[in-house]
């Protein structure tokens, strides 16, 4: 008798990165509202009693897709903690942070994270409360605490530090977001093709000094060792949903 061939089926953990990674192509494209889980278990490769075998409906399923876009912001917890508790001044703090939010805004990889956000962000960012309490909030605390640390010492000065800590952010995230809004006008080379992302961290840290630092000439650069640890930090944040799921997408194509 001839033997049959049995249809080979991604392991679990596969399979369930493969429904994330299609989601993430979905929202991305279409937003929440726009996304149907059919079309995202066809891209998957799996039927759609299994999608909603791993998640039980689309709001679980975005939900996950939030936390593998922000999720490393909680599983590199012990590097953050290594850099935050270095002997640096607050400017070489500030340093380390524009480092790595640099690098999770601007790596050319995050097309994915970026367009979710804008979606997000036009949606009346209801979806994104939940990330930011998890995620962002202690990342902003924590980094108020240095600037606040630095007023202390007399490095800074600062009548809001969680305002300054959020304008930073803010200035990052919205540079990279409206990247395609300037592609055809006659200041795209100004603001992005002649600018690197290095050129762009010192372009703010320069401004923050500027703005809050006592003494101007306050030391600005990494020690090698801490510079090291903090482009660890930047690799690891900076597309955690491309990097985990690439395997998979290789193959289940």
């Amino acid at each position: 008798m001839p033997t049959r061939t049995k249809k080979t089926r991604l392991p679990e953990a596969k399979t369930r990165e493969a429904i994330l990674l299609a989601a993430i192509d979905a929202f991305a494209e279409h937003g929440f509202a726009g996304a149907r889980t059919e079309n995202i278990a066809k891209a998957a490769k799996v039927n759609k009693a299994m999608l909603h075998y791993y998640f039980h409906d689309k709001e679980t399923l975005y939900a996950a897709v939030l936390d593998t876009l922000y999720g490393s912001l909680g599983e590199t917890e012990n590097l953050v903690k290594e850099l935050m508790t270095a002997p640096l001044n607050s400017v070489q703090h500030v340093h380390v942070f524009l480092k790595v939010i640099l690098a999770k805004h601007g790596d050319p990889r995050s097309d994915s994270f970026r367009c979710i956000l804008a979606w997000e962000l036009a949606a009346g960012q209801n979806n994104l409360k939940r990330v930011a309490q998890k995620y962002l909030v202690p990342r902003i605390v924590a980094m108020t605490a240095v600037i606040e640390r630095g007023i202390a010492a007399g490095e800074l000065r600062c009548s809001n530090p969680t305002l300054a800590v959020w304008s930073l952010i803010s200035q990052v995230a919205f540079y990279y977001m409206h990247r395609e809004t300037y592609e055809d006008s006659s200041i795209y080379h100004d603001l992005y093709k002649n600018v690197s992302q290095e050129d762009l961290l010192q372009f703010l840290l320069k401004n923050f000094i500027a703005s809050y630092a006592v003494d101007p000439k306050i030391k600005s650069t990494l020690p090698a060792e801490i510079d090291q640890l903090a482009r660890e930090l930047a690799k690891q944040l900076a597309t955690p949903a491309i990097e985990i799921h690439r395997e998979v997408k290789n193959t289940a194509g």
